[in-house]
């Protein structure tokens, strides 16, 4: 089966642009490559999944190509299993090629058996759609925060949609339709948020502390890092996991594996606290808003594309209340940092039941199997 070409200007949004290890740089987002083949294998990992399949070439012979999706739990998410892509399977590719691998693309559509089309965010039929009815409370009478949450899916079908075909912006998931999350900011200057003025307002230390970032080297993401406790529990729309006890509320990010614990029987944090990522959480209700004061945090990002840097001086008050039916979970929070930050920032994001299960992030960045030192 032979390999069409096909040029195409594609203004591309900036989510495909800001996906792990820069895609922009990895493949030519200024053209699209049609490619058919037989499936050899499927990795369903994170941060991103490989299709993997053999394309007859003009020489008689076949070459082996591989084509970046979006990370394996998210496909799993949406509905997508190793079962439609056994071994032998027909398909034909339509994506973006690589820039370093020859035989190596990013996959925008995926025709299976010259039949079903499966685009970059089909979610297919019996796929996550939330829960039906949820306990609002637990038998202690507090509000019942225990299971899997999720924000809204995108669903905006293939790249080329997304950039001014049919599908436009929009997104879809566990819940009514709802806002996603309203977190880090958008483009424009380090913590500005879209039209309107700087998020972070950073003293000298943290200017200083945010000078040289270069993010393809330096986003934790990039890394297989979890960059903070704010951003990461909405990033690519992950299946993240409460436990709750009458003294413990656990929170399990399914985006990098971040976990925390937040304390409900403390009067006060520890004097030894060991840094880390998550910090440290003591949680108190107030009525049926559940207060969480965490301090003891790494030095690290509060925005992992523009730079912007907190101490190890960060101090998050955030408030988690449930929505309507107890479907919904909002959090807001108020950020302050007293040696990088003049002022407190704050925020807020809301999340949907889920129906889908929980799974952990494992990172197993593929990138460099074909492209060493990408």
């Amino acid at each position: 089966m032979k390999r069409t070409v096909a040029i195409a200007l594609l203004a591309l949004s900036s989510s495909l642009a800001s996906a792990h290890h820069g895609t922009a740089g990895q493949f030519d987002q200024t053209k699209t490559i049609k490619i058919s083949g037989v499936v050899t294998q499927l990795k369903l990992v994170n941060p991103h999944s490989y299709i993997y399949f053999e394309v007859k070439n003009d020489s008689g012979g076949v070459d082996a190509w591989r084509c970046e999706m979006r990370a394996g739990a998210l496909l799993i998410r949406s509905g997508w299993s190793a079962e439609m892509f056994k071994a032998g399977t027909k398909i034909t590719v339509t994506g973006f090629p690589a820039r370093r691998e020859p035989h190596g693309c990013y996959a925008d559509e995926v025709e299976i058996d010259g039949g079903k089309t499966l685009q970059h965010y089909t979610q297919l039929e019996g796929a996550d759609k939330g829960v039906d009815k949820r306990e609002a409370r637990r038998a202690d009478g507090k509000p019942n925060f225990a299971g899997n949450w999720a924000a809204n899916q995108r669903l905006l079908g293939s790249v080329a949609a997304r950039a001014g075909g049919p599908a436009g912006p929009g997104a879809a998931g566990p819940g009514a339709p709802g806002p996603g999350a309203v977190g880090p900011a958008g483009p424009g200057a380090p913590g500005a948020r879209a039209g309107g003025p700087a998020r972070y307002q950073q003293t000298d230390a943290g200017t200083q502390a945010s000078a040289g970032f270069n993010r393809d080297n330096d986003n934790p993401r990039y890394h297989c890092q979890a960059t903070n406790i704010f951003a990461d529990w909405t990033f690519d729309q992950h299946i993240n996991q409460i436990e709750q006890t009458a003294t413990t509320i656990t929170i399990k990010y399914g985006f990098m594996d971040l976990v925390r614990t937040i304390h409900l029987n403390m009067a006060a944090h520890p004097s030894n606290l060991k840094p880390s990522r998550a910090g440290h959480s003591i949680g108190k209700w107030d009525g049926d808003t559940l207060v969480v004061d965490t301090i003891g945090f790494l030095p690290g990002y509060l925005e992992g594309n523009s730079g912007v840097k907190h101490s190890d001086k960060l101090h998050v008050v955030e408030k988690f209340s449930l929505g309507t039916d107890a479907k919904s979970l909002v959090r807001t929070w108020v950020g302050d940092d007293s040696l990088y930050l003049k002022a407190p920032f704050e925020g807020r994001d809301e999340i949907f039941a889920s129906g889908a299960k929980y799974i952990p992030y494992a990172c197993n960045d593929l990138t460099q199997e074909v492209v060493p030192g990408f």
